[in-house]
């Protein structure tokens, strides 16, 4: 099987990558409105000042995605790349998809002048952390705070 291909989503990808992303949430046991999803990611693939999303593919087939929102940071003193989310499914994981995925958003944030890039990971999840750290991210002595409104 060839190795997939990295590319930045369009418009025809948007049905693909929000079924990507709903199994992830399911797989973090998260709700999902699939229809809010939808417009979500058809607002990020369509507006390039918001993020990006980037698909790898396989045979045609939307295999892994990143969803990457833009934040303009005081901290880092001008925009943050924020890499909301990063899923390969299940059947192709262990290919190195999701490190193909994590450079192609280090390439594309840097080609950007972005800042830095945030991310965050489930507590506990080794392998996950593994993988960041070998592209040189590192965890911040801060917890994440949410109220959903």
């Amino acid at each position: 099987m060839p190795s997939p291909s990295i590319k930045l989503a369009v418009k025809a990808d948007c049905a693909g990558c929000t079924a990507l992303l709903l199994e992830q949430l399911r797989e973090h046991n998260l709700p999902a409105d699939p229809a809010s999803l939808r417009a979500v990611v058809k607002q990020m693939v369509g507006d390039p000042a918001r993020g990006f999303v980037l698909v790898a593919k396989s045979e045609g087939n939307i295999v892994g995605v990143a969803f990457v929102s833009m934040v303009l940071s005081i901290e880092h003193a001008g925009n943050v790349a924020w890499l909301e989310e990063l899923y390969v499914t299940p059947a192709m994981r262990a290919q190195g998809i999701g490190a193909s995925l994590v450079a192609a958003v280090l390439k594309k944030a840097r080609t950007d002048g972005i800042k830095a890039v945030d991310l965050e990971i489930d507590a506990g999840h080794a392998r996950v952390a593994s993988l960041y750290r070998r592209y040189g991210f590192q965890p911040l002595s801060r917890a994440r705070w949410v109220k959903p409104l």
